[in-house]
Formats: C-alpha cells, structure tokens, sequence
C-alpha cells in the first residue's frame, strides 16, 4: 500500500476544522453539488458548511437522530468498561464491511488482532493465503460470530426461509458462542447491529456492549475501485448494462484488461460513469446507503415517489453523519497502516505486521483485478482528469462529504491518541487501560506502529502481503505468548 499523504491522495478531502452536518447545510450543499446549471467548487461548498456553529444543528439533528436508531437498542458507551462488559462478557467489536473499502484486509487484521490461541491465528493465516472459503471454520473457532463472514454478507440459518419474521435466525447461532465470539462482521451496515441484538436476543446470550468500527474510502478511488471488480455489487447499474450477475457472467470477463484500468475523458469507465452509474442515481453514494441500509429503503421510496431529490439526499445523509460520529474507530482506505495503528490502540492490543495479515491477493487474484486496495501501491489507479475526478465527487455527493466527516474523525482520534502515548512516555507510565482481556498497555509499540506508517507514507510505498513465512512468524509470536 501507499499512504499518500491526504492532499495528494484526495484532493477534495484535505483537513477542516469541523464539517457542518445541519440538514440546511447539507440540503445547499447537495443542491450545489447535483445541481448541474450550479455547480460550484465542492471543496468551496463544504468550507462554507465547515463554518457552521455546531450548536444550531440541535433540533435538525434530534430528528436525524429519531429515524436513524429506529429497531436499534439504546446505545451503550463502546469502550468504557460497564457491568454488562466485565471479564466474563466481554464487548464485542462489530465491523460494518463496506466493499472496496480495503475491508477483507481489515477483518483479517482484526482477527489476528484478537485471536488468542495459535489454532486461532493459524486459520486466520490459511484464511488470508489459500483459495477457499473459510467463515464456518471461523465461526466455530469463535473467531467470526454467528452469521458473520470474512468476504460475504450475513449468513442465515440453513431454514432460514421457513422464518416469517426479522431478522431470521443466524447460522452457526447459540448463546455460548455468542458469548465467546470476538468480532461480529459482514457486508451490511447499521441492519447487523440489529441483526445481531435480535439473535442474542432470540438465544438468551448475555447482552454484551458493542464496539461500532468503520472504515471509509474517498469516492473517487472508491469507484476505480468498483470498476475494478466489474461493478459487481451495483446491482441496478449491472442489469442497465445487461451485464447479468456474477452467475450470469464468470468474474473477469466483462470488461477488457485494457479497459480496466483505463481512466481517461473517453474510456469505458468514463462512459458507464456519466450514461449509466450517475444518470441512474441508483448505485451511487454507496458508502451512505450502506451505512444507512436500514433505513434507506424509506428515502429511495420518496425518491421514486417523487419528492424532491436535494432535500431527501440531505435528510439521508445527516443520519449518516450522526453513525459515523458514533463510531468507536473510524479508519480510511488511503491511510490504511496508520488507521490499523489507531485500531490497535483502541482495543488495547499489540499491533500487528501487515505484511503478515494483508489478504494475500498475490496468490488469489489475477494481475488485472490487483488495483484499488490498500495495500496496492497506489491511491489512485491510473491517470484521471481532474475534471473527471470533479464529476464522480458531484455524483457522489453524500459519500463526499461522508467521507470529510470521517476524516475529520480519524484526525481527532489519532491526535488523542498520540497525546496519550506520549504523555505515557514523558511520564513513564502504562497508557490507560480500557478493560479489557489481555491488553497491552505499553506505549512504545503503538509509537513505533506509527512511526512505521509515516516513514512509508513519507517514501510513498507499503508492505505487499508476505506468503508463507510471515504466516508462520505470526502464528509462532501467538504461541510464544502463551
């Protein structure tokens, strides 16, 4: 991976000091942006809706907030230790995937993050290099909890569609492994924390306090990224380009080696970009909706009823907003190494080499399909107008400012998190512990998890995922500590 550092990286996603997230705001700002006779700058819009005085989104907010937790428990603090988050139930981190974002890396990072057995980081290892699905085997090893998967969507019960009522049940459920498992994941958004309360619910598990993560891409790479993998998950814009599902049409066959990483004015991307990806408005903004996926269907019904787009679109995205602010860890796919480095701190364990926990695409993935992930070597794949990259901001205006926002919360969580470190060193104390099992609480390999990304954002490469070797090096440091 390169970490590019943010200007160079996104260009329409360099520091603010503070996004706006008033429905007002975010409803001009939307208007400007999709409105083609009034686009502006977005850069210029968001600065205006960056000076915003906070204390006026109150009452805009509060509504938000009532449509955007509707079916979900009330909340509970996602790290400070609670009765509920003792030794014996244990928080749990859960990780809303959202494709292309890096996040098959990340949940195999998280897991080997976590994993407290050599069996356990063995799978993961095999995980991560071999050609083969392996979520049930992470599931019964606790890894993975129940219906949750490493590289697919939630998974229900076998019987599932004998069930007439939400959610159905998930596979692999019981109250003990709902107990014992250490990360809740798959490819939906706000719907798995429902899903899962509903299934710990349905077991009679102890209720256990969550830990929300996040991980956000700009847009623009998120669309190359897309492309990249012949637009498999825009669903709408695959059946206006008759181009079938994955069953339909074996993956890599699609779209030419030569147009799969051709990002110019005139190419085919450009082209499926402007005549049927934004022109459709359907498969956009995907990173919103899928955070938002619980609730969306409400705002693509007025949409299709009629009302007005702008107004809708701001609505949608101020709940939006509200969850990534309520996020416990926010990464972004273009500083991944230091995002992971923020992860690490947060659940208080010792980091890990990403080299040895990467997905091992090097052995899975033919050269064409390589581009795009957090650990490809670039942020950008190929050369890209900068008036192109305007337009897929424009058409992905929720995600943009999604995005700011998101950023925005990865600068502070890490400013807060190196003020801690250091104060720790200065001090010559332990950091502070969160409660957590098997914590490491020294500061020095956080600081050098740090100092490690920056040297190779600064030098503009990244570690490519290591095969065998740093597998076995991985599973035998798990071992030693035990």
């Amino acid at each position: 991976m390169s970490v590019a550092p943010d200007a160079a990286a996104a260009p329409l996603l360099h520091d603010v000091s503070k996004v706006g997230q008033r429905r007002d705001v975010a409803q001009l700002l939307l208007r400007v942006v999709l409105g083609v006779a009034a686009v502006a700058s977005l850069v210029a819009v968001v600065g205006f809706a960056s000076a915003m005085d906070s204390r006026d989104n109150a009452r805009s907010r509060a509504v938000g907030r009532r449509l955007g937790r509707l079916g979900q428990a009330p909340s509970v603090p996602a790290v400070a230790p609670t009765e509920t988050s003792s030794a014996a139930v244990p928080r749990l981190p859960i990780y809303f995937h959202i494709e292309k974002t890096g996040g098959t890396s990340l949940v195999l990072y998280l897991m080997s993050l976590l994993a407290s057995t050599p069996d356990q980081s063995a799978l993961v290892q095999r995980t991560r290099s071999e050609d083969a699905l392996f979520d049930s085997d992470l599931r019964e090893a606790n890894l993975l909890c129940p219906g949750s998967a490493a590289f697919l969507t939630t998974v229900f019960a076998d019987n599932a569609a004998s069930f007439t009522t939400f959610p159905k049940p998930l596979k692999d459920s019981s109250a003990e492994s709902w107990n014992d498992c250490l990360l809740a994941t798959s490819h939906q958004g706000q719907a798995l924390q429902t899903i899962v309360r509903a299934d710990m619910a349905r077991v009679g598990s102890n209720e256990r306090a969550f830990i929300p993560l996040g991980m956000f891409r700009d847009p623009v790479q998120f669309e190359q990224a897309a492309w990249r993998s012949e637009l498999f998950m825009y669903h709408d814009d695959r059946a206006s380009l008759d181009w079938g599902t994955l069953s339909d049409n074996k993956f890599g066959t699609l779209i030419s080696g030569e147009d799969l990483g051709d990002f110019s004015d005139g190419g085919k991307f450009a082209t499926i970009m402007r005549e049927t990806h934004c022109k459709n408005n359907r498969d956009n903004n995907y990173q919103t909706k899928k955070l938002i996926d619980d609730v969306w269907w409400r705002f693509q019904e007025r949409m299709d009823g009629g009302e007005d787009l702008d107004l809708v679109h701001a609505e949608a995205v101020d709940i939006a907003l509200d969850r990534v602010q309520d996020l416990a860890w926010v990464g972004l796919t273009h500083r991944y190494e230091e995002s992971v480095c923020v992860l690490s701190f947060a659940l208080r364990r010792n980091p890990q080499n990403t080299a040895g926990t990467n997905y091992d695409r090097g052995n899975l993935i033919g050269p064409a399909f390589k581009g795009n992930h957090p650990h490809s070597g670039d942020a950008f794949e190929g050369d890209m107008s900068d008036a192109m990259k305007q337009e897929l901001y424009e058409c992905n205006a929720m995600d943009t400012l999604l995005v700011k926002t998101a950023q925005r919360r990865f600068g502070e969580n890490l400013d807060e998190m190196t003020r801690e470190l250091n104060a720790a060193v200065t001090g010559n104390v332990l950091v502070t512990s969160k409660g957590f099992e098997a914590e490491d609480l020294e500061p020095l390999p956080y600081l050098k998890c740090l100092d490690d990304a920056r040297a190779r954002q600064e030098a503009g490469v990244g570690f490519e995922p290591e095969g065998v070797a740093a597998g076995a090096a991985a599973v035998a440091s798990v071992g030693a500590e035990q």
